[in-house]
């Protein structure tokens, strides 16, 4: 019988999101009236909420600490309990999950932010097998700082990871599209188009943009 990687494999790819994301840096010049400054931490919120929402969605919270809830990658699989049963069957050719991930959670100067869809991957009898997860963000008058944003209608991301023999097989990759509006002063709208890629479970780069404003750097 296989035996059950789902939390495993699930809690890794939330600490890697965790590690990767909320420490990347904003660069570049700007097509848009957000500051680098706003940008940033627009972006900074959007990983945040999204790192939050696999943490909370793929670790059981019963008799968990808010330490592990926090660990790092080696700290969270050491720390990962049973999935519940009804998010992977298990068949004669192998396991498929399909997690559902629903969060919500406050934004730092008010408002809130919501995290939804589904943590799916495949499995064969040898461990083998992909992803083909997709999160939707839309952010509700989210205030950070001196800019509140909202969905227009909302950013969505995908990932892309091989398991081998049970174990993530890198580079991992994680794909942001969608818009944002945002105000008082400024005000407008803007597209977020964003790709990072883990290269291993200590190394990542981010390319892309969020509202005009070139991202680029380690993490």
């Amino acid at each position: 019988m296989l035996r059950s990687p789902a939390l495993r494999v699930a809690c890794a790819i939330a600490a890697l999101i965790s590690i990767s994301f909320v420490c990347m840096t904003c660069g570049g010049s700007s097509h848009s009236n957000l500051s680098q400054a706003q940008a940033q931490a627009i972006s900074a919120e959007l990983f945040t909420a999204l790192s939050s929402a696999l943490v909370s969605g793929l670790i059981p919270t019963t008799g968990a600490s808010a330490a592990e809830s926090h660990a790092s990658l080696g700290g969270i699989v050491a720390g990962a309990r049973s999935a519940q049963p009804s998010d992977c069957v298990i068949s004669e050719n192998g396991e498929s999950c399909n997690i559902p991930i629903a969060y919500q959670g406050p934004c730092p100067k008010g408002g809130t932010i919501g995290v939804a869809g589904d943590f799916i991957y495949t499995l064969d009898n040898s461990g083998n097998g992909s992803d083909s997860a997709t999160l939707t963000i839309t952010p509700s008058a989210c205030a950070i700082n001196d800019i509140t944003f909202n969905g227009n209608p909302n950013v969505t991301f995908a990932t892309a990871f091989r398991l081998q023999n049970y174990e993530l097989a890198f580079p991992l990759t994680f794909s942001g599209v969608g818009g944002i509006t945002y105000g008082p002063n400024p005000s407008g709208s803007c597209s977020i188009n964003l790709k990072a890629t883990a290269s291993s479970p200590t190394s990542c780069s981010v390319s892309g943009s969020i509202c005009g404003r070139s991202i680029s750097g380690n993490c």
